[in-house]
């Protein structure tokens, strides 16, 4: 589920365990947009700074291969799919956070900018935001998915949490400065529990392998069997990165964070890539977007 540094998954915790959102429709920027527009987003939720309107008219989507969709397209396999993206892509059958406001402000159409990158972790946040507070309009709705690939199970997780926290709190002061209106989701990356992902990679071969090993955050030993010892050491190292989301995220009053609500969130078999299980199927891509989409609270 987890994904080495400069791999390009999304699941840094739990793949191979070394090492914010992208809407549909009209393109995204040419940073890694869907299409051929750009995105931004007017800041909607009442904990959040409000933008130009009720409702964003540009969004743009930060982070790893969680938010471009990677994986996602079974006549693609192991490439960006930004069409699928939960964030900022255009296919109907994931109905992304883009999709949703474009069904209620006809003035984001084709201002879905997706600036993620595959395999970058909090260090490359802050090169996304100069883009995305380089593009026309300005965006007001901010997503951001990281951590995944800050996540190192090598021993010295404890002393990266402060850096990371630091890093983060840099970007953070850096879009509040120059997009002061719109608002920011950080989302609780990586996407469902240690016990839950466990459960349902035990029963696909491709996810169980890719969990499998001798490292402390291994799921499962090299014949398969789960290693419980494993699940809790990677849960504890987990659950204190998203805890230095939510700390500094609560230093900015535009930011929102969606209070592990995307880690929780339960997954089946029909929702993990087949292959090896490090990112979500348009299914489990659907249902992150009605996840966040809940979570921001733009429909009054």
């Amino acid at each position: 589920m987890f994904a080495t540094v400069g791999i390009p998954r999304a699941r840094t915790g739990r793949l191979v365990l070394v090492a914010v959102l992208c809407a549909l429709l009209a393109s995204c920027s040419a940073a890694g947009g869907t299409g051929s527009g750009t995105a931004t987003t007017t800041a909607p939720a009442s904990t959040a700074g409000q933008a130009s309107g009720q409702y964003p008219n540009a969004i743009v989507v930060l982070g790893h291969s969680g938010a471009t969709g990677y994986d996602s397209d079974p006549k693609a396999p192991e490439t960006d799919a930004r069409q699928n993206s939960w964030a900022t892509g255009d296919n109907p059958a994931v109905d992304s956070i883009y999709l949703r406001l474009l069904a209620l402000n006809p003035a984001v159409r084709g201002h879905n900018t997706n600036l993620a990158v595959a395999g970058t972790g909090v260090n490359e946040l802050a090169g996304q935001a100069d883009q995305a507070l380089a593009t026309k309009p300005l965006p007001e709705l901010f997503l951001i998915q990281s951590v995944d690939n800050d996540i190192r199970c090598d021993g010295t997780d404890a002393s990266n949490y402060a850096p990371f926290a630091a890093t983060l709190t840099d970007v953070l002061k850096k879009i509040t400065v120059g997009a002061p209106k719109a608002k920011i989701l950080i989302v609780s990356s990586p996407w469902a529990t240690v016990d839950n992902y466990g459960q349902v990679a035990t029963r696909l071969p491709g996810p169980r392998a890719a969990n499998s090993g001798t490292g402390p955050c291994d799921q499962f030993d090299p014949s398969g069997k789960p290693v419980p010892a494993h699940w809790r050491t990677l849960e504890g190292i987990t659950l204190h990165y998203l805890g230095e989301l939510k700390s500094v995220c609560a230093k900015f009053p535009t930011c929102q964070y969606d209070n592990d609500a995307l880690y929780h969130m339960k997954i089946t078999t029909d929702d993990i890539t087949p292959s090896d299980g490090a990112h979500l199927t348009i299914a489990g891509l659907g249902k992150q977007a009605a996840l966040e989409w809940r979570v921001l609270a733009l429909e009054h």
